[in-house]
């Protein structure tokens, strides 16, 4: 029998202190046992422990619930995954025809992310209604990055008019959805979608950190109006939650009674890796997996299912830079139930491929990054080039690895001095050998030059 709680006390608080990262809450399905811990505190300024039920941002992890929601409705004949949503919203929206709920629920519809988080500022000034209908015009009227359904590019906005034909089907707004489909059921009554509803409990607030590597609050900073993400939002990265919900919810998607088409592939992402019903679904510990990250202002998250094994995982922290502490207690866990696991195939870049790869590509409103030959043989790295400062919008700073290789067959992995960091981009390559883009945190950058 696995004991998760001696393996986590006795490495998690050294890992946190390493990166920086304030508190984390842990909570594990194995089988019938579930595992709930806490570690560190909420914030740096007025400190409490962190525990089972401390509610922290859990970002992109909101997506899978909608993937439930939507399978319930095409479970009841609702919804049909390959209908245009378009015929559903009033003439003039601007949704383009050929855009089904498939494309959007996969990230295969071509709506470009960038605008949802670099205008944001704009678009919630002055009070604005930040509702998914009102705000819905603004990031579905910009040109298509490519025709529905030809490729792969992560995108909120796509989420968003997802949630959006949720609406649109059942007359309600998509909170009051996501409670009576989800968390209702589920027992899930630490899950909330506004700072309002939270304000009495622990809540876990968010940090980054200084120049000397401490934990610093973020006050007032990222892209949303304030510490709430707005109502457009909530469906793609705005659920408030705990670990220990997140054990309900996991034990929910892994019943029988839960939606048919959760863990079917849906579409493709890479080389080894699919989407179902927004759950990105790839080999974990050589198993079948479903799983997501969330990153937020402030918060770093994941939840991740094996259901073969009836096995589930959630890790939150309230540290802009907790993705890095994340990997290592994940593995800790996934160590810990299946024994010990193959290290990834790592390679060097050979000369063919680092010729394919450089140049410079456009990650929006990142900016735009070069890829250039490392300083050692069979490596690469990454020069970025930020985006212009605007004074009334918001900007994601660009990573810099500066020792990639290549992790067969498509992506190249930032290299630290104790091994991979993780993935820094993924590419694709034409049969003549060509790479016209990259994916940079799974959105598509094509080639400028």
């Amino acid at each position: 029998m696995s004991d998760f709680t001696a393996v986590l006390d006795g490495r998690v608080p050294e890992i946190l202190a390493r990166h920086g990262v304030p508190g984390t809450a842990v909570g594990i399905m194995s089988g019938d046992e579930t595992t709930l811990l806490g570690y560190g505190v909420t914030n740096v300024a007025h400190s409490l422990p962190v525990d089972p039920d401390t509610i922290f941002q859990v970002g992109s992890i909101s997506k899978t619930l909608l993937g439930f929601v939507i399978g319930r409705l095409i479970d009841r004949g609702q919804v049909e995954l390959d209908h245009p949503v378009a015929p559903l919203f009033p003439a003039g929206t601007g949704i383009d025809q050929r855009i089904t709920l498939r494309h959007l629920i996969t990230h295969t519809s071509g709506i470009d992310a960038q605008n949802m988080i670099a205008d944001a500022p704009r678009l919630l000034a002055d009070h604005a209604d930040d509702s998914i209908q009102a705000s819905l015009p603004h990031f579905v009227r910009r040109p298509l990055l490519f025709a529905p359904g030809t490729d792969y590019s992560y995108s909120g906005p796509g989420i968003m008019l997802a949630a959006a034909v949720v609406e649109r089907v059942t007359g309600r707004h998509y909170a009051d959805v996501l409670q009576d489909e989800v968390l209702d059921p589920a027992g899930m009554s630490g899950t909330f979608t506004t700072a309002d509803q939270v304000v009495t409990r622990r809540v876990a607030a968010p940090h980054g950190r200084d120049r000397q590597g401490r934990p610093t609050l973020l006050v007032d900073q990222g892209w949303q109006r304030h510490w709430q993400l707005p109502g457009w939002d909530v469906p793609g990265g705005g659920v408030l939650s705990t670990v220990r919900d997140l054990m309900r919810y996991a034990t929910q998607v892994t019943s029988a009674e839960a939606p048919g088409g959760l863990f079917q592939v849906q579409a493709h992402r890479s080389a080894g890796r699919d989407i179902g019903l927004a759950w990105m679904l790839e080999q974990v510990a050589g198993r079948p997996a479903m799983l997501h990250d969330g990153l937020t202002i402030g918060y770093a998250t994941r939840l991740l299912l094996i259901p073969s094994e009836r096995f589930a995982c959630a890790i939150l922290t309230n540290s802009l830079e907790g993705a890095a502490a994340v990997e290592e207690i994940e593995r800790l866990i996934l160590t810990e139930a299946f024994g010990e696991l193959p290290p990834r195939e790592l390679r060097p870049v050979d000369a063919e491929l680092a010729d394919a790869l450089l140049g410079t590509y456009d990650c929006g409103f990142y900016g735009t990054i070069t890829l250039v030959r490392g300083a050692a043989e069979g490596e690469m790295r990454i020069i970025a080039n930020p985006a212009p400062a605007d004074a009334d919008g918001y900007l994601i700073a660009l990573d810099s690895p500066d020792r990639l290789v290549l992790a067969p067959p498509d992506t190249l992995v930032a290299l630290g001095p104790d091994g991979p960091l993780g993935d820094a981009v993924s590419f694709t390559r034409e049969p003549d050998g060509t790479v016209p883009a990259l994916r940079y945190h799974e959105r598509i950058a094509h080639r400028v030059s």
